[in-house]
């Protein structure tokens, strides 16, 4: 009996404004919204509240209390049935003390509606039949003749399926009635004929009525929310859940903010949603659901949403408990494999430990092994160090041995030459020119003065920068001069006989002719000049200059 509802008439319910967005986005919305229920519904007490002080505000004529009550059975028509009953009885009863026919006649037609929606079939036909339709200008006949309809919808849904026949044909001639004075383009024109249409499966129709009045209804407007209940039943015969369920959610949504605890909206989709499996959310709704039709306290929505109640409570029911079984085994599964996981990073830790142990001995054997490499270079130096001091010696021994050979070879030519000098002064009887020929003196001072020239030129032709690299260890003021004559400073001489490792002064004496004494002032004299004057001047100057090869 769903499409019977939405020929009743025009109900409150405000605009939801995501048109077009996804469902779940919807649904999430709905949810957001049924949290804050309460909220709305405490609003609204609140004003009606206020509505209600204005009875109590001093003494006012039968038109100013026909008023109020006419408002608050409007306010209560979507909150509370009984209450809305009372206020339209009110209202009913004010107006006839007025005795202004228009506002008797908009009482009785409103108590008539409240009437039905609370299953009084019988007492709202008795008061609708006392109204006399002549009487009633275009608008009201309007109310009137949906009023009717309201009656044999209601009555059809309560019967559910049982004697219809009879109540479908009125239904059907009080809504020809409206179909036939309402103006084109009008709400109530696109929402009956489209309404009509949907029945007689002339869908093309149907669509060309509602989608072109749809944009033209404003937001936050009765007629939009109803107009948008009408759309989800037009999907919902067209077969398109999707879009049924989305105009279902809207219209869910808009009861639940305008207050409407009369929600059908919210039960049908409830019905939907379990029938796709969604066996949580349609629990959770038809409860709510249950909840706002005892609120509201219609005996025809509780009866409705009682109907469903229990196949969906039960149908929850057991799927909680396949969830809790199914949570269990999980509690099992995720119990079973936490074990193995702790087994694991037991093993892993001990692993770890192993590796961590392992690469510390690696660390320590790297740490080792980079000393012995350390060492081994240090070794390979010190060899290389050493073949090249022996390379060096060598060569300096060929240096010598060849220069000692020259030497030897002038010398022995000039033996050989004073031999036959000799000879021919002693054949010749010139025995005084010999005498003053081995002259012991003059001879003796040649002889070291060539000593010392071919010593100089000897080393020097060996180590050719030992000068100027002597003067690098001297202050830049003490420096020799370094002019290519081939020979060296006496102090020099006696440096460069500490280069070729004669270090011993006795044997340096010995050899320049000097006395020890003076050998001695010459190394102090020379290392006072130095940069550096430390002990190991000496052993720097052995250091210094390579071989020439």
């Amino acid at each position: 009996m769903r499409p019977l509802y939405f020929l009743i008439s025009i109900v409150t319910l405000p605009v939801f404004s995501s048109a077009g967005s996804p469902i779940d986005s919807l649904l999430s919305e709905l949810d957001m919204t049924l949290k804050l229920e309460q909220q709305y519904t405490t609003n609204k007490l609140s004003y009606i509240g206020k509505l209600r002080q204005e009875l109590n505000v001093g003494s006012k004529g039968a038109e100013e209390m026909y008023f109020v009550y006419q408002n608050l059975a409007e306010e209560y028509k979507t909150l509370m049935s009984d209450s809305s009953l009372h206020y339209a009885v009110l209202a009913s009863s004010m107006a006839q003390r007025t005795g202004n026919p228009s506002w008797m006649n908009d009482s009785k037609i409103e108590l008539a509606r409240v009437q039905s929606k609370g299953g009084l079939f019988m007492e709202a036909l008795q008061v609708l039949k006392a109204i006399n339709p002549k009487e009633l200008n275009k608008q009201q006949l309007i109310l009137y003749y949906g009023a009717f309809a309201e009656v044999y919808i209601y009555w059809l849904e309560y019967l559910n399926g049982y004697d219809q026949a009879e109540l479908i044909e009125k239904r059907l001639t009080y809504q020809d009635s409206i179909l036939q004075i309402v103006e084109t383009n009008s709400f109530e024109h696109a929402v009956n004929y489209g309404t009509r249409f949907i029945e007689i499966k002339d869908f093309k129709n149907a669509e060309r009525v509602l989608f072109a009045y749809f944009p033209k209804v404003k937001p936050d407007t009765k007629e939009y929310a109803y107009i948008t209940s009408i759309m989800a039943y037009y999907y919902e015969q067209q077969g398109d859940r999707e879009k049924q369920k989305e105009f279902l959610i809207r219209s869910a949504i808009a009861d639940i903010r305008v207050v409407m605890k009369e929600n059908i909206s919210l039960r049908n989709l409830a019905l939907l949603l379990f029938e796709e499996q969604d066996i949580m959310r349609a629990n959770h709704y038809i409860k709510q659901s249950l909840d706002d039709a005892n609120f509201y306290n219609a005996r025809l929505r509780n009866i409705q949403t009682s109907r469903y109640l229990p196949i969906i409570d039960k149908a929850y029911q057991l799927d909680k408990e396949q969830q809790q079984r199914k949570l269990r085994i999980l509690l099992i599964v995720v119990s079973f494999l936490t074990l193995i996981l702790l087994a694991s990073i037991i093993l892993v830790f001990r692993e770890m430990k192993k590796l961590a142990a392992a690469k510390r001995e690696i660390e320590e054997f790297n740490t080792k092994l980079k000393e012995l490499n350390s060492e081994l270079k240090k070794a390979n130096r010190k060899q290389n160090e050493t073949n090249i001091s022996l390379r060096e010696a060598n060569h300096v021994k060929e240096l010598f041995v060849r220069n000692f050979l020259e030497i030897s070879m002038e010398y022995m030519n000039k033996l050989d030459a004073f031999k036959i000098t000799v000879n021919r002064k002693i054949k010749a009887g010139q025995v005084s020119e010999l005498l003053g020929l081995t002259s012991y003196n003059d001879n003796a001072t040649q002889d070291l003065k060539e000593l010392y020239s071919n010593f100089d030129r000897a080393f020097l032709n060996i180590y050719p920068s030992f000068i100027e690299e002597f003067n690098q260890l001297l202050r830049e003021e003490e420096h020799y001069p370094t002019d290519k004559d081939d020979s060296l400073k006496q102090e020099l001489r006696v440096f460069a006989l500490i280069k070729l490792g004669i270090d011993d002064t006795h044997k340096i004496a010995t050899f320049l002719h000097y006395t020890p004494r003076t050998v001695y002032n010459y190394r102090s004299k020379v290392k006072a000049r130095a940069l550096n004057q430390d002990a190991d001047f000496e052993e720097k100057v052995r250091m210094i200059c390579t071989v020439r090869s």
